[in-house]
């Protein structure tokens, strides 16, 4: 294995677990503020705020983890009927516009933290930077995975994108 593959296979069962926690707490924290609100007619007010940009981190990191484990969907009818230099096409479209679309996710978002530091949330005050702060983390976690991807492909164990599961992630799964 790789120093890049470890790397990579480390880093998304880190996501994996961060996921898993903060899907935990927002589950929670939803649970507590109906229990507030039916219950005790007293309404947590900044609950909802906190389970929402929790939730956005736990989709983010979740994403980037299933593009490590290649199991995102994608369309590869028009590629499996086409000649091999056809199909060899197809695979050099997906990277170009996977590459084009991590670079806007990881600039953009990287514009929005910077335009965002001064401003805070409503409810519980949190700096804005944070929640937005998920879309060049994504970018650069899921370029990671891209990237080892892309190493994979090059070794022959499968084409980037190509939703086939490697065998590491056969056994965790």
């Amino acid at each position: 294995m790789t120093p890049l593959r470890r790397l990579d296979a480390a880093v998304a069962r880190a996501e994996r677990g961060v996921a898993v926690a903060l899907l935990a707490v927002t589950v929670t924290l939803v649970i507590l503020q109906v229990f507030f609100r039916y219950v005790l007619n007293s309404s947590l007010s900044w609950s909802e705020e906190a389970a929402r940009y929790l939730f956005i981190w736990a989709a983010v990191l979740g994403f980037s983890s299933s593009v490590e484990a290649r199991r995102l969907f994608r369309f590869d009818m028009l590629a499996q009927r086409l000649p091999p230099v056809g199909a060899a096409a197809c695979v050099a479209l997906y990277v170009i516009a996977t590459v084009g679309f991590l670079w806007a996710l990881i600039v953009s978002g990287g514009a929005l933290v910077m335009g965002t530091l001064s401003q805070t949330s409503p409810a519980i005050r949190l700096p804005m930077a944070l929640p937005y702060a998920a879309l060049p983390v994504g970018g650069v976690l899921i370029a990671l995975h891209f990237l080892a991807s892309l190493g994979r492909a090059s070794r022959g164990d499968a084409s980037p994108g190509s939703g086939e599961i490697d065998p590491p992630a056969r056994e965790r799964a």
